[in-house]
């Protein structure tokens, strides 16, 4: 079973029944899968690759430098760099480790949050690079909503007019080389099987493979998502938004492991891995509680209210 690529382009630019039939399209697989793939999705190849050129470089500076901008351990938003093992991806396996390290912002003036960056002297260009990408990313995001707002039938706005303030977060992934028989072990994963934050995540990944979101005809078991091209868009169902459609779109449950063509083989190394990832995210006062539009009369409100923030701190008290 493939997850289905689709051509974000008939979105703005397609005729009226290619614009239907796209966003029907966009809403059934997020439905069915909670992933879909994406092409000409606005945010152009060079920029795609740029994003993996600047993370490779990130990633390659000395431990002491990026140690200068640690996430501080706690509920709030992350912001600079995360060691390996810092972040416990799932309570379902809080003693196993995830391999991989990451690099977390927000948007440039967050007065609650602000960004931790490297001086400018280590990774020139970096700060600035980040910021323009972030905007880039909240554009492609936001048209999205936009398109799920459509298949929905929701009046306009139901879903961008409640990120408007950009509590969102953009965040480079590096899983370093791993041997198969450490994977085999059985307390080690690249990232182990979880939901995400936010009401929708971007991800640009590698070739590198090992992405899996779990197969919902089959729970408990694994298809693997991958792109041929690393500027490829997958984009992922997260928390809010399930909670948002009272499980009409139910979060993606995905992991990143073994690639799909090594699990045959008996010894070797997976190559180091870089993914970026866009986590859109709802106003920090904004409910996070079903929408009116998704409880009718008989149906059930599977959530409770509280706000995007309150939701995130207590979501991420188990995450550090």
């Amino acid at each position: 079973m493939g997850i289905p690529l689709l051509d974000a382009s008939n979105f703005r630019s397609g005729s009226p029944s290619l614009r239907k039939k796209y966003v029907q399209d966009l809403c059934a697989s997020l439905s069915a899968h909670g992933v879909v793939r994406l092409s000409n999705h606005g945010i152009l190849d060079d920029v795609v690759k740029d994003f993996f050129e600047l993370s490779k470089r990130f990633f390659a500076l000395p431990t002491k430098v990026k140690a200068t901008i640690s996430n501080p351990p706690g509920p709030n938003p992350q912001r600079g760099w995360s060691s390996i093992g810092m972040e416990k991806t799932s309570s379902l396996y809080g003693k196993m480790m995830g391999q991989l390290e990451h690099f977390d912002q927000g948007r440039k003036d967050d007065p609650l949050f602000p960004n931790r960056w490297p001086a400018e002297d280590q990774i020139s260009g970096f700060q600035s690079s980040m910021e323009t990408y972030f905007l880039l990313c909240e554009r492609a995001s936001l048209e999205i909503l936009e398109g799920l707002e459509e298949a929905l039938n929701l009046p306009v706005g139901t879903f961008r007019n409640r990120c408007k303030e950009n509590a969102s977060e953009m965040r480079l992934n590096y899983y370093p080389p791993i041997t198969l028989e450490e994977m085999r072990a059985g307390n080690v994963n690249r990232i182990w099987p979880h939901f995400d934050l936010g009401i929708i995540t971007l991800l640009f990944a590698d070739t590198v493979g090992g992405l899996e979101f779990e197969n919902r005809q089959e729970p408990s078991t694994f298809i693997p998502v991958e792109t041929e091209l690393q500027t490829e868009m997958i984009v992922n169902v997260s928390e809010t938004l399930q909670r948002w459609t009272n499980d009409r779109l139910p979060a993606g449950l995905h992991q990143v492991t073994i690639p799909q063509h090594m699990k045959g083989l008996q010894d070797g190394e997976i190559p180091e891995r870089y993914s970026v990832a866009y986590l859109c995210k709802a106003d920090r006062d904004i409910s996070v509680g079903p929408l009116p539009y998704f409880v009718k009369d008989s149906e059930i409100t599977r959530y409770e209210d509280m706000t995007a923030l309150e939701y995130h701190q207590k979501r991420l008290l188990t995450a550090y």
